[in-house]
């Protein structure tokens, strides 16, 4: 008798990485101002309805150098660029900038505040609510878990 194959069947996971049980970038603002108070806005990508839970902020840096923030900078994720908006995570304070300026390849991990709802927006923005007192810029990614 000839041998009829395997004796297990494997087949695809039902689940995959576009449904919303896997975090995914959600928008992505690089070259952010740090020295200029201001909302930069950060796209939503693909994305209808969506849970932002993490905020990463990385590559802190004057031109490719070291960047020494002077005063109280704040750096936080809004809804809205107008007035002063709440925050999506707890704001990066200046402690935390600078070291990710002096640490190679620095990056600050943020997540979200607790009572964060899924959010419809096309837009988010990154809110510095105090110039660095030297000039650099930073790059901010927002992940989340995508319900459309």
């Amino acid at each position: 008798m000839s041998n009829p194959g395997p004796a297990t069947t494997v087949t695809a996971h039902p689940s995959n990485v576009t449904t919303n049980q896997t975090l995914r970038l959600l928008g992505v603002s690089k070259g952010v101002n740090l020295n200029a108070v201001g909302f930069t806005p950060v796209p939503v990508v693909n994305s209808t309805t969506y849970l932002p839970q993490t905020m990463l902020v990385t590559n802190v840096n004057n031109a490719g150098s070291a960047v020494a923030l002077s005063t109280t900078t704040n750096l936080a994720i809004t809804t809205t660029n107008v007035g002063s908006p709440s925050s999506l995570f707890p704001a990066l304070t200046t402690t935390q900038i600078a070291a990710l300026a002096t640490a190679p390849l620095g990056v600050s991990l943020s997540t979200a505040s607790a009572n964060t709802p899924a959010l419809q927006g096309q837009t988010l923005y990154v809110d510095v609510t105090a110039a660095a007192g030297a000039t650099g810029t930073g790059d901010v990614y927002v992940y989340g878990y995508d319900f459309s």
